[in-house]
């Protein structure tokens, strides 16, 4: 996401876009070793899109996937005295929230040849960079509008990297322990299969939007073992066959084929369905 504190996205956007998709990306798979991810997906949307405000409070933590991984928080300032009176709090008031992995950029509107301006970005920078920089972390990096040099870009890339890297780590970490949680409960009155097939594809759509697509097919293989296991319980058996119009046709490769994340909300599921959709995300991934 992009939070625009200074009116600056659409002077920055094309330029930011053009990173896309991010190259050369090292992140942690489930085992938590490094990979390298040569093209990794990603899209920058500003902080107020409708996308980001539909949520219900109780479903955060299911959907906890589908919120931004990193926060590019872009400024500009050309007063010191406005930096510390003004800009300085409302930052400070934006980067609070921990759950959130962030980076500041601060424009320069500067022109090169204005030496008076040039070295007022300088300084306003360099109170931004003491205030939001920590021993463990640098959290700034200076874009010129005038003209960015490499040197930006791989400071913008690392920075960003590190963010989605972090953020992806304590999902995936969260996901895990609740899918963990799940398990231990899997042969008692209380199981829900239901619950733990959302938490399940929440971890697999992770590893497959960031192209690591074994630790993704990983998670399905497993799932559909825990289904394997637990379809014949006593309870609940399912019925198995499909009723409804088109369900005699194969779908085998189409995971889109029926809303089934809704279905499973809902546990309305027959078992040909599940089987079906399942097969066909793991021939996608």
């Amino acid at each position: 996401t992009v939070e625009d504190v200074s009116d600056l996205w659409l002077n920055v956007k094309d330029s930011f876009e053009q990173r896309l998709p991010v190259k050369k990306a090292c992140l942690n798979n489930k085992a938590r070793n490094p990979v390298l991810v040569e093209n990794l997906p990603a899209e920058f949307i500003q902080t107020t899109d409708s996308r980001l405000r539909s949520r219900f409070p109780q479903e955060q933590y299911l959907f906890w996937f589908r919120e931004p991984y990193a926060t590019v928080v872009l400024v500009t300032c050309e007063d010191l005295d406005e930096f510390k009176t003004i800009l300085k709090p409302r930052l400070k008031l934006i980067v609070q929230n921990d759950e959130r992995e962030w980076f500041i950029v601060f424009v320069s509107k500067a022109h090169p040849s204005n030496d008076q301006a040039t070295k007022m970005a300088k300084k306003v920078y360099a109170r931004l960079e003491a205030d939001f920089n920590t021993k463990k972390r640098e959290r700034c990096c200076k874009f010129d509008l005038h003209g960015p040099d490499d040197e930006f870009w791989d400071d913008f890339d690392s920075k960003m990297v590190d963010c989605i890297r972090n953020t992806l780590d304590k999902r995936v970490q969260f996901y895990e322990e609740e899918n963990r949680r799940l398990s231990e409960q899997r042969f008692t009155p209380i199981w829900n299969f239901c619950n733990f097939f959302i938490l399940k594809e929440s971890l697999a759509f992770m590893f497959e939007v960031t192209n690591l697509h074994e630790d993704s097919l990983r998670e399905y293989d497993e799932l559909e073992l825990c289904y394997s296991e637990s379809v014949n319980l006593p309870g609940k058996p399912r019925e198995f066959g499909g009723l409804d119009t088109g369900d005699d046709q194969a779908a085998l490769l189409n995971p889109g084929f029926k809303a089934l994340t809704q279905i499973v909300q809902d546990d309305v599921f027959r078992e040909f369905e599940f089987r079906q959709y399942i097969f066909a995300c793991q021939a996608k991934v």
